[in-house]
């Protein structure tokens, strides 16, 4: 096959594909804010922050040690070309080495439009307190609640290019393949308070109005109570999911049932 294939992700009910474990307010957040430290179960301090995919605001230079991409990268050092710098013990860069103690370093511009960064999450609650779940409390109500699943399967993909890497060392492992169309059949997730039309990661045009949990998206996670009377969104959807199957394109699907086919026009009974 010569190109690239084009594939529609529809995105679907209790797609826990599209799932994220809950942002976790980070030990270096806590320790700026003088709250609780996390610790590993048995009370001893945890060993790492969890790094979570972020942008940047602005562009940043970081300074990279040499050699510590892989434990046996020093073992061969003479393949190498010299570092970009080398940082003293009191944190200034020379372009030369001072003294034996001095660490070669590489020099790397950061900038926002790089993607996503693993970094430590520091975001807090309103009232100061750490995130510990999706929830401000356990068992909180509706609208003390964050939403774990992600609205359409734009961010999974955009992850797993930017932070995945391949047999080959190198990534971008779906889009250097394909381009993919996001689709709202019936998301798990949704914009309880709106979106801008030039915000959307989805196909589609227009803004988003304000979404409602169990009518517009299905209310999967987090675990909360449930409206009184729940309509069927799928029921809603079919002319939806019927012109966004007009084009000849392959089909991948979250959600608990698998499109049926490719290059096939869309039915509602399959969203």
């Amino acid at each position: 096959m010569t190109g690239k294939a084009r594939i529609a992700h529809l995105a679907g009910p209790n797609a826990t594909i599209q799932n994220t474990p809950p942002l976790v307010t980070s030990n270096k957040a806590r320790a700026k804010h003088n709250l609780s430290l996390l610790t590993n179960p048995d009370g001893t301090p945890a060993r790492f922050d969890v790094l979570r995919p972020q942008r940047l605001a602005a562009p940043v230079t970081a300074y990279v040690e040499q050699f510590s991409a892989h434990p046996l990268e020093a073992d061969a050092a003479e393949l190498y070309g010299p570092p970009d710098g080398y940082i003293d013990n009191a944190g200034c860069v020379h372009k030369e080495r001072q003294s034996a103690n001095d660490r070669p370093v590489y020099e790397i511009e950061l900038r926002p439009e790089d993607g996503l960064y693993p970094l430590p999450y520091m975001a807090r609650q309103a009232d100061g307190a750490a995130w510990e779940e999706e929830c401000a409390f356990p068992d909180a109500p509706e609208p003390k609640a964050r939403q774990g699943f992600f609205p359409d399967g734009s961010r999974s993909f955009e992850e797993i290019d930017r932070l995945q890497v391949g047999e080959h060392g190198i990534g971008n492992l779906i889009s250097g393949k394909a381009e993919i169309d996001f689709y709202r059949i019936l998301p798990p997730s949704g914009y309880t308070k709106g979106l801008a039309a030039d915000r959307r990661t989805d196909t589609g045009s227009g803004d988003i109005p304000p979404e409602r949990r169990g009518i517009d998206f299905f209310p999967y996670k987090p675990l909360i109570s449930p409206p009184r009377r729940r309509v069927q969104p799928w029921r809603r959807r079919p002319t939806l999911c019927s012109r966004s199957w007009q084009a000849p394109v392959m089909t991948a699907r979250s959600g608990p049932r698998a499109a049926r086919g490719s290059r096939r026009r869309s039915t509602g009974s399959i969203c």
